[in-house]
């Protein structure tokens, strides 16, 4: 008699239960009909047992209770399977909770950086500017890029000087301009900071600068302190030179071109180590300065043409070309230092025939004193001024730049650089007057630019152009030892 075990057909056939019980009860009905099978040989869950028992059992037990064997999977399964997997997923969507917040522990908040976002020093310095500040940009502007916040300063000095000057890069770089407006130049005076392209930076020597960006500009039209060097491919920079070192670097606004060369135009000769090239005749003469006084010799050097008298505190003296006439001037800048002022002079001479004469009077351009030092933050004696000439149809304008100095135990540096405000004196016209002639034996005589509010120069300050050969009694031309 062959038993059907219920648990063993779940085991073998991996069938529902329901199934198995269905095979037992036509076993029974086998065993009824006499049918009987050893058990030996085969076993209730053999592949035999269920062939004998028959197919059409095993299909109607399958068929009674919607099972298809292994090979036919319900959908109503498949379908509960599905429904149960995503009953589990929303279970745990359902499940998921934020876990809790430690109510006394306090929220944390990020500063924003002080690290610095930019471009760094050290700098490039080009005709535009140097790094991120640039010329004509708004000093408003300039401003809010500042790391270290603002750092503003109002130079101001009736006469002198009318800026706002920004000092940014731990007072390594200046940017000035005028009150509210734009910056129209600025000043490097760190040795690190800034550098041109080819290297050139505050510190290098007056050889490397002129090897780098090439000699100083030629124009005759413009005059300015030997130690102010402008290099020709880069017109619009100054370099303030201290002992043959640059000692600080200005990048100012654009200026005019200067007008082309003609050839009817009168030729300097050239300059040498002792004298300066001029044409203030037309033959070409070479300026011999002295400490305070200025020789015109002729072209070879000589013969000595002519000499203005003394010039006290002279500073510099320089050919400047008259476009009108197609000649030079000479043109002399004087310093006058008294106990509790400074002032810079003005005076220019020109051929007429074989006389030098005036071609400006000895005019005051700027003065400082003591008290208007101390406005921007300096004694009288580190204030100096770089004073600049251009020649105009009807006079001579003057500019340049005011420094300030510091000094520390090691060395004496410059601390701020300024544009000054420009200033602008006439020319003489016409032949002069006899008065003018007996000026010449009178040095010092309060003779003005035909103004008689001008102010008087101080003691022994030559007012009148002189032909030092014919006040002698000498005509022009002799030689002189």
């Amino acid at each position: 008699m062959v038993s059907m075990n219920v648990g063993r057909c779940i085991d073998y056939y991996g069938i529902h239960a329901r199934a198995c019980a269905c095979a037992r009860s036509h076993l029974d009905r086998a065993h009824r009909m006499k049918f009987e099978l050893p058990t030996e040989t085969y076993p209730a869950s053999s592949a035999p047992f269920a062939e004998l028992v028959g197919e059409h059992t095993w299909r109607g037990c399958w068929d009674a209770h919607g099972l298809y064997g292994d090979r036919v999977r319900s959908p109503i399964v498949i379908a509960a399977g599905i429904a149960v997997g995503l009953a589990a997923c929303g279970n745990r969507h359902r499940e998921h909770k934020e876990p809790p917040r430690d109510a006394t522990r306090a929220r944390r908040v990020i500063e924003p950086s002080n690290d610095r976002v930019g471009p760094l020093p050290p700098y490039a310095i080009r005709a535009d500017g140097v790094g991120p500040y640039k010329i004509g940009e708004k000093l408003s502007d300039l401003l809010e890029q500042l790391a270290s916040g603002p750092r503003i300063a109002l130079f101001d000095i009736p006469g002198v000087v009318h800026r706002d000057v920004i000092h940014a890069e731990d007072d390594t770089i200046l940017v000035g301009g005028e009150q509210a407006s734009t910056a129209s130049f600025v000043a490097v005076v760190g040795s690190e900071v800034a550098r041109t392209e080819s290297g050139i930076h505050v510190g290098s020597t007056r050889d490397e600068l002129i090897t780098a960006l090439g000699p100083p500009i030629d124009d005759p039209e413009r005059a300015r302190d030997p130690r102010l060097l402008v290099p020709s491919t880069l017109p619009n920079l100054r370099a303030v030179l201290e002992a043959g070192h640059v000692a600080a670097i200005v990048v100012a606004s654009a200026v005019a071109a200067a007008p082309p060369r003609h050839a009817t135009d009168c030729e300097r000769p050239p300059s040498t180590d002792k004298a300066i090239g001029a044409c203030m005749t037309g033959a070409g003469e070479l300026l011999e300065v002295g400490s305070d006084d200025v020789v015109i010799r002729s072209a070879d050097g000589e013969r000595s043409l002519a000499a203005p008298p003394k010039l006290p505190g002279l500073v510099f003296a320089a050919p400047l070309r008259n476009a009108s006439e197609g000649r030079d001037e000479l043109v002399v800048i004087m310093r006058v230092d008294e106990a509790a002022a400074r002032s810079w002079w003005i005076a220019a001479y020109r051929f007429e025939g074989a006389r030098l004469v005036r071609a400006v009077d000895a005019t005051q351009l700027y003065q400082l004193s003591t008290a208007n030092a101390r406005w921007i933050g300096s004694d009288l004696r580190d204030v100096e001024l770089y004073l600049e000439l251009t020649s105009r149809p009807d006079g001579i304008e003057i500019g340049g730049l005011l420094t300030t100095r510091s000094s520390s135990r090691t060395a004496t540096k410059i601390r701020d650089v300024v544009v000054i405000s420009p200033a602008q004196v006439p020319r003489r016209r016409g032949k002069p007057t006899s008065a003018e002639a007996s000026d010449a034996s009178v040095p010092g005589a309060p003779t003005f630019a035909g103004s008689s509010g001008s102010p008087q120069p101080p003691r022994g300050m030559p007012d009148a152009a002189v032909d030092a050969a014919e006040s002698a009694g000498a005509p022009a031309g002799t030689s002189r030892p």
